[in-house]
């Protein structure tokens, strides 16, 4: 059998960790504009520049998709509520590695067993949300 290209291997790891965030979020309104709509899996600091922060659970909540995909502005939005999702902690450490992240200019490179093992992770998580639910 033909091993899955890293890039496949990320896009299905892309798949399952939204959808854990989707079902993480489901009792919760947008993060960005408060509203009850369908949720999508929108990052704060965005995939573009801070690919490291892809599939961290702290940079990711549930967001509308008007907010998402066709909101200039919903950041604005998402830095005002995002302290009710994270504790003050939380939201330091995130800020504090992006910070080092980008003052350094690292170009995080995606490896086939940690996605592999996050693949396993969310799988699970998933399966205990929708257990719960």
């Amino acid at each position: 059998m033909k091993k899955k290209t890293l890039s496949k291997l990320k896009n299905d790891l892309q798949v399952i960790f939204n959808k854990y965030i989707r079902l993480r979020d489901n009792d919760k309104p947008c993060v960005s504009c408060g509203k009850r709509n369908k949720l999508q899996a929108g990052h704060y600091f965005a995939v573009k520049n801070y690919d490291a922060f892809r599939f961290d659970e702290r940079n990711v909540h549930g967001e509308c998709a008007g907010c998402n995909c066709f909101d200039e502005s919903h950041l604005i939005g998402y830095t005002n509520n995002i302290s009710n999702r994270l504790t003050h902690e939380e939201l330091e450490s995130l800020h504090n590695e992006v910070t080092l992240y980008k003052q350094n200019r690292l170009a995080y490179k995606w490896d086939r067993p940690t996605i592999l093992e996050l693949i396993e992770i969310y799988k699970e998580k998933v399966l205990q949300l929708e257990k719960n639910n």
